[in-house]
C-alpha cells in the first residue's frame, strides 16, 4: 500500500468510527408493570454534582436513545438522578372553556427528580437503562 492508500482508509476510520466524545451510548424502555409502553414524555437524566442533562424522547413503542447537549450522542460517565417529563396525552378540548383536556400517564412522582426514586451510573460500557413505572391512581 502506498502512503495515499494509507491516507484514504484513515478517512475512512475516522469518518465512521468518529473521534469518541467519552460518552456512554445509552438507551433503554420504559414500561408498565403489565409490560405496556409509556407512549409520551421524555427520560431526563440529571448529574446534580456537574448539573449537567442528558435526555431521551419516548418513542411510541416505550424505547428511548440518549442525547447530551445535541443528538443522541450518549451521556459522560457519572451518576444521574432519573425522572419523566411531558408523560400526558390531550384527550379533547374543554367545550366551554377551550382548553385542552390532559390525562396524566404515570404516577407524578416520576415526574420529579426528588421522588422518582431512580438513579443511573455511567461506567462508560453501552447499557440499556429499562424503566417500569406505575399509572396514576385515578379519581372517580
Amino acid at each position: 500500500m502506498n502512503f495515499y492508500h494509507y491516507f484514504a482508509l484513515l478517512f475512512v476510520c475516522v469518518c465512521f468510527c468518529g473521534c469518541g466524545n467519552g460518552n456512554q451510548g445509552l438507551s433503554g424502555k420504559v414500561t408498565f408493570e403489565d409490560g405496556s409502553p409509556l407512549t409520551v414524555g421524555v427520560v431526563c437524566f440529571e448529574n446534580t454534582e456537574t448539573s449537567k442533562m442528558a435526555r431521551g424522547e419516548i418513542n411510541s413503542d416505550g424505547t428511548y436513545v440518549v442525547g447530551f447537549e445535541s443528538g443522541k450522542n450518549g451521556i459522560p460517565k457519572g451518576t444521574y438522578k432519573v425522572f419523566i417529563t411531558g408523560a400526558i396525552l390531550e384527550k379533547g378540548m374543554n367545550e366551554k372553556t377551550g382548553t385542552p383536556i390532559e390525562e396524566q400517564q404515570i404516577a407524578l412522582k416520576y415526574s420529579s427528580i426528588i421522588t422518582s426514586g431512580l438513579t443511573f451510573t455511567a461506567d462508560g460500557k453501552m447499557k440499556r437503562f429499562d424503566i417500569i413505572v406505575d399509572r396514576p391512581i385515578r379519581q372517580r
